[in-house]
């Protein structure tokens, strides 16, 4: 009697093979995703600049790497604060939320996290949530318990220990250059109470005035009001594109 080989069962071998170079890749991706998003949600993030808001400092289209845990971070509805390193100062270039904006539906942004994951940032789903819209790159220039008032676009600060004013550039440890321009006419200045000459308003614990360096935009405080520290994602520190610009914050 002859003992010949087993035989080799060579698809079933294939097949298996196939499904665990499959299972490694899933693996891989989800693995990679979750860092992604450990990453992404609690210390750093990019953006890009939709506006000349930042202009002559920043234009357009420049992209910025976001440090979140530079102050408090809110997260799950404002459920839970994480403790930052420290809290939002004069001069530091920040992205929040602007107060008008409505927040993603429950579904929607989960499923834009993944589209953006996998298009390495480039696509998403556009809706009247579009991401790119619902944050905005400007300065601060007010803190709690500050009095503020503007004169010609120009921030007028007055300390709790002082009973003078003082211009914002006099305050900040970095100058700045900025674009100012008169408000146009049909401002309504009597529900913006942060017109280009406004009263003097007192900055209350937990909230800070935004200016963008370009005056002849209006979208900030301005425009929207005080911005509360939770609507802050967190500190502008890299300008890493274009390459012939990288900068440090």
């Amino acid at each position: 009697m002859l003992f010949g080989k087993k035989p080799e069962y060579t698809l079933f071998k294939s097949s298996r093979r196939r499904t665990s170079t499959v299972f490694i890749v899933a693996k891989f991706i989800l693995i990679a995703f979750i860092v992604y998003e450990l990453i992404t949600g609690l210390f750093i993030f990019n953006v890009a600049v939709g506006s000349d808001l930042m202009v002559p400092l920043m234009q357009k289209n420049n992209k910025l790497l976001i440090f979140k845990p530079a102050y408090k971070q809110h997260i799950f509805g404002n459920a839970i604060a994480i403790p930052g390193i420290g809290q939002p100062k004069r001069g530091d270039i920040v992205v929040y939320q602007q107060n008008f904006v409505r927040n993603y539906p429950w579904y929607l942004k989960p499923v834009n996290t993944v589209i953006r994951f996998f298009t390495f940032q480039k696509k998403e789903l556009k809706t009247n949530y579009d991401y790119s819209s619902r944050v905005s790159v400007s300065r601060i220039v007010g803190i709690p318990g500050d009095i503020i008032k503007v004169e010609n676009n120009i921030a007028h600060i007055k300390l709790q220990e002082s009973d003078n004013f003082v211009t914002e550039f006099e305050l900040n440890n970095e100058k700045y250059n900025i674009n100012t321009s008169s408000f146009p006419e049909s401002w309504d200045s009597e529900n913006n109470p942060f017109y280009s000459n406004s009263d003097e308003v007192k900055i209350e614990e937990g909230y800070y005035f935004i200016m963008g360096d370009n005056r002849e935009f209006y979208f900030d405080s301005r425009s929207s009001g005080l911005v509360p520290i939770e609507n802050i994602t967190g500190k502008v520190v890299l300008r890493y594109w274009p390459f012939k610009g990288i900068d440090v914050f």
